[in-house]
């Protein structure tokens, strides 16, 4: 090899004449290193150098680390190590242009991964490291104030491009977050795919400002108000009087009160005269709040109690394992129900426990005066048996309807067999073996008062469930929509006229009628085990294509507003207490971006 110490230049260059391709061709540097976007690299050691003073580069060569390089490299090169620009380059472009575009697939991927922009500062020295020129990532107040708006404006175009021409349902929810500052989410589903479309911050949310809010909202994502086929709302007043403000404007819509927040309403009442249960529920909640050391001792109680696995398998259930208490929480619904049927199992352990412990709190005395009293202890057991054996249908319903499939030819079947179920509850005089059991053991007198409050608990939930759903207009779509669920079609009218308000079926052509009787015809078909709606109506395509498309837009209509719960739970994830100055634009910015994050494939860009 030519020792570079030795080898003479004629002339020293300046200015434009010295590149990085000159030093690297000169004789005694040939085969050392190659060029990458003006970065002179070398082959063996894979990282660049510096080929502006060529002493630097007859330091590298003359290093220990360059010649161990070579050595284990057997005098062969390794493959051409890319920059980081070039690594991230996409197509073509010029440099400048190669570089915005790294800095904005950076910014999606930390949006996507929840990745607070802050932590760049931390990222860069693992880049600078292991990336060649590594510090092309620019600082988090450039990444935050340049790049985010850059990417985030990229995204609102592709949603308008996505969304153009669709018939979409409009889902849309408020909270207040801890800055108190009220939220509004506006999501809208497309069949079965949903996106974030808007996040306001409100400083009234009434009415009048929520119907502006939303008209404002799919105006700016060029949606079409003709293009809306349901508005779904929680069932609170003001959501009721919007809907009243935007029905002249949305005439191809409904307004659809979220199911899932009417169950909820109809269990909360369902246990309304409950009051010393709910007592309790509290207490056993307050007593393990902040208490880890109680939870360790309650844990350990829980696992000396002797022969536990058997009594639970003689009762008919599965074997109980150490575990602490469910905790109910507000934002997530049916779990006080959960939290009792916990409760009732182990009310014998509670008593034992809290007779050990050392505290004199209000909430444990309480605790302890109710499971101390024999009769109180009994009262409780049986009201907790029987909210545990009669809530389950509601509890179902609820879980059912949280997911993101075809409810709406469903929907209509099961409010009718929640309500013949609450109609049947309000006669009834045996309502579950442990509840009946505890009844058994009370005086005549004292049977019929707690048949009586069991009586009014299915009263409240039924005239609940009755008072949101009776006069829905939701409630006739979902008894029209029946029609597209084949496994129902044998209930239902036959006679497409009888369709005319569901979207498409109004004045149906010839051709239209034509797949409508080759619908009714294989109908009629076996289905398979595993039948699928949605996958049944996309096979469908091939043969009644105008009619599966409407098919496909009605069942999946969206027929609760847990979509925009999610999104408010992502949102309560990324607005922490370390990231409370986030600005308003920034905050929607960050959070669209990683609501609709995994599902970037389907944005048409």
């Amino acid at each position: 090899m030519t020792d570079p110490k030795k080898h003479k230049i004629s002339s020293k260059l300046h200015g434009d004449k010295l590149t990085a391709e000159y030093r690297a061709g000169e004789k005694a540097f040939k085969g050392l290193f190659y060029v990458e976007d003006k970065t002179m690299i070398c082959r063996f050691c894979q990282h660049s150098v510096d080929w502006v003073r060529r002493n630097t580069v007859v330091d590298h060569i003359a290093s220990k680390k360059h010649a161990k390089a070579v050595e284990l490299a057997k005098g062969k090169p390794a493959e051409r190590q890319a920059t980081l620009q070039s690594a991230f380059r996409g197509s073509g472009g010029t440099s400048q242009e190669r570089r915005g575009n790294f800095q904005k697939d950076f910014i999606r991927m930390m949006a996507t991964a929840d990745i607070p922009i802050e932590k760049v500062a931390a990222m860069k020295p693992f880049l600078m490291k292991y990336c060649s020129d590594g510090g092309a990532l620019t600082s988090a107040q450039n990444l935050r104030t340049l790049y985010l708006p850059r990417v985030f404006q990229d995204h609102a175009i592709a949603l308008k491009a996505t969304l153009k021409d669709k018939l979409v349902s409009v889902i849309v929810d408020e909270t207040t977050d801890h800055r108190d500052k009220s939220v509004l989410n506006i999501v809208v589903g497309d069949m079965d795919k949903l996106y974030l479309i808007d996040v306001i911050f409100m400083t009234e949310c009434t009415a009048k400002s929520l119907s502006k809010t939303v008209l404002t909202s799919l105006t700016s994502n060029s949606i079409d108000f003709d293009n809306v086929c349901a508005f779904v709302t929680d069932n609170a007043a003001y959501c009721k009087a919007a809907w009243r403000i935007l029905e002249p404007i949305l005439t191809s819509a409904i307004h659809v009160g979220c199911m899932c927040h009417i169950l909820n309403l109809v269990g909360e009442d369902f246990v309304k005269v409950f009051k010393e249960v709910k007592q309790f529920v509290n207490d056993i909640r307050n007593a393990f709040k902040r208490q880890p050391a109680r939870k360790r001792r309650y844990l350990r109680h829980l696992s000396a109690q002797p022969d536990a696995e058997e009594d639970g398998e003689e009762d008919g259930e599965p074997a109980r394992s150490a575990c602490l208490p469910p905790e109910p929480c507000a934002s997530r619904w049916g779990t006080w129900e959960k939290t009792v049927a916990y409760h009732s199992t182990h009310l014998q352990e509670y008593a034992s426990f809290f007779d050990e412990e050392a505290s004199n709190a209000d909430n444990i005395n309480r605790i302890r005066e109710v499971l101390g009293d024999e009769g109180k202890r009994a009262w409780l057991q049986l009201e907790m048996n029987f909210i545990k054996e009669s809530t389950p249908k509601i509890q179902f319903t609820l879980t059912k309807f949280e997911g993101n499939s075809p409810f709406a030819p469903v929907m209509y079947a099961c409010v009718d067999d929640l309500m013949s179920y609450l109609m049947r509850g309000t006669t009834k005089v045996q309502f579950g073996p442990k509840t009946d059991d505890g009844l058994s053991s009370l005086p005549h007198a004292e049977k019929n008062r707690y048949i009586e409050t069991f009586h009014e608990c299915f009263t409240l939930a039924l005239q609940k469930m009755s008072k949101h759903t009776d006069s829905s207009m939701a409630m006739d779509f979902y008894k029209l929509a029946r029609v597209f669920d084949p496994r129902q079609v044998a209930t239902v009218s036959h006679d497409i006229a009888s369709y005319a308000n569901l979207p498409g079926l109004s004045n149906p052509p010839d051709s239209l009628q034509e797949e409508w009787a080759i619908y009714m015809s294989s109908a009629k078909d076996q289905l398979p085990e595993d039948f699928k709606l949605h996958e049944f109506w996309k096979a469908m395509k091939l043969r009644i294509p105008r009619l599966a498309q409407i098919a496909l837009q009605t069942i999946w209509l969206k027929t609760t507003s847990v979509d925009t719960e999610r999104s408010f739970s992502q949102y309560k994830t990324l607005l922490t207490d370390k990231r409370e100055s986030l600005s308003e634009p920034h905050t929607k910015q960050l959070l669209m971006l990683w609501y609709n994050g995994d599902m970037e494939k389907r944005l048409v860009v």
